[in-house]
């Protein structure tokens, strides 16, 4: 791209706001001048290793892979095919991939990582689509206490009349950036909306995901609310989740179409074996702090248990099958126990990376679970290899670190990041 503005992309005739995410799950940005967008399209910006890769969720620096916090720069480099626009008056947006001075994928890179495991399956001939379900909590600005933004009723139609403005804002705030939103409704919780976004291209979701999320947020401090997506938001509040939906195909013909009613075919079942095989590693990457485990408790549809089934919302994967005369999904998988404390790119790079592995090697999944696994004795649990999550963030991570398999797909320098950014300090 040259230098003159008139070759800037669609929708920069202003400012740029660049945003990468790194292992702490938090989004890091930069807003670059318009004088400088097209210079910074073609080169990148340089930043610090601590502001991009070595910050904990609290901010503190600390030293990993072999690199001190404080020394050393990395490049965010934008990617110009992803550019939105954030409103009539607002900037324009892009995720950015994260290297190294010298134009290499930097370790940490989420990024590259999901690019990396669309090219695994892309050799087996498997492709992905990844939809992001977003729950958030709505409260009435930054006061100490603040009221929730609705009462109530649970999925009603009251909520949303409430908040009229803003969600009525919010969906048109989608379409000018290009957010795949299927729907918006109200939750179980007071104040709780979800917002469900469309199947896409695994890397597009991961960043459909993040535009989704500034752009709630952004909506919501125009209209004087603040919007709160931490799992437990506050003392007695409903839990929020970010549930992924999850589909293959291989050579276009999906995997988890049924074989048999409630069922996929064989390649569909070895994916959910393969996965579940991980979760208790995955738990780490999908649920990264310490209040993600209050959440992952049966009785919070929060999929808190290791088993498989359909319509099942306590299992930690929910089979969705196909709706009478079709769906925007089709037939495929909801992982319920992540949330918004992930990183979106290491969660899905993680999860394809199982569902691979469960594919390569044929493996077969437990019987599905057909009612809430609360209700299952003892002995049927250890019969059909059921068992809970992780119960702790440490617990989490130990099983991160000592998985083989996700070792192998992210790299041993992601994990060993995500370990010493994440694990708790203090």
């Amino acid at each position: 791209m040259s230098g003159s503005t008139d070759d800037r992309p669609v929708g920069v005739d202003g400012p740029l706001l660049i945003t990468s995410v790194d292992a702490a799950g938090r989004e890091r940005s930069r807003l670059i001048p318009r004088a400088r967008v097209d210079s910074v399209l073609r080169t990148g910006v340089h930043a610090s290793i601590s502001s991009v890769a070595l910050f904990t969720p609290t901010d503190d620096p600390v030293d990993a892979l072999g690199r001190d916090a404080v020394i050393g720069d990395l490049l965010l480099a934008p990617d110009a095919e992803r550019i939105a626009r954030l409103g009539e008056r607002g900037p324009a947006w892009t995720p950015a991939d994260v290297r190294e001075i010298d134009g290499t994928p930097f370790a940490g890179c989420g990024r590259h990582a999901v690019r990396r495991q669309q090219t695994r399956l892309a050799e087996r001939g498997l492709s992905a689509r990844i939809g992001f379900e977003i729950e958030f909590t709505l409260d009435g600005g930054e006061a100490v206490d603040p009221s929730p933004a609705h009462t109530g009723p649970a999925y009603g139609q009251h909520p949303i009349l409430q908040n009229e403005a803003f969600a009525t804002e919010l969906l048109t705030e989608f379409d000018a950036a290009g957010v795949p939103a299927l729907q918006l409704h109200a939750e179980h919780g007071h104040g709780q909306f979800e917002v469900a976004l469309d199947a896409r291209d695994p890397l597009d979701a991961c960043d459909d995901d993040v535009l989704a999320r500034l752009v709630i947020d952004r909506v919501a401090l125009r209209h004087g609310l603040r919007a709160d997506f931490s799992p437990i938001p506050r003392v007695g509040a409903a839990s929020n989740g970010m549930h992924i939906h999850l589909s293959l195909a291989r050579d276009g013909v999906p995997l988890f179409s049924p074989d048999s009613d409630d069922a996929p075919g064989p390649d569909g079942m070895a994916a959910i074996a393969g996965i579940l095989a991980e979760f208790p590693a995955l738990t780490a990457l999908l649920a990264g702090s310490l209040p993600s485990y209050e959440r992952l408790r049966p009785g919070r549809w929060s999929g808190a248990t290791v088993c498989w089934g359909p319509g099942n919302r306590e299992a930690a994967v929910r089979y969705v099958a196909s709706t009478a005369g079709g769906s925007a999904r089709g037939a495929n998988i909801e992982i319920k126990p992540g949330d918004a404390s992930a990183n979106p790119y290491y969660a899905v790079a993680a999860l394809l990376a199982a569902a691979e592995n469960g594919i390569a090697r044929g493996a077969v999944p437990p019987a599905p679970v057909l009612i809430s696994p609360t209700r299952l004795s003892e002995s049927e649990r250890a019969t059909g290899g059921i068992h809970p999550l992780p119960s702790s963030l440490t617990e989490a991570l130990a099983e991160l670190d000592r998985s083989v398999v996700l070792r192998a797909a992210l790299g041993d320098a992601l994990i060993d990041l995500y370990l010493a950014v994440r694990t708790p300090h203090g």
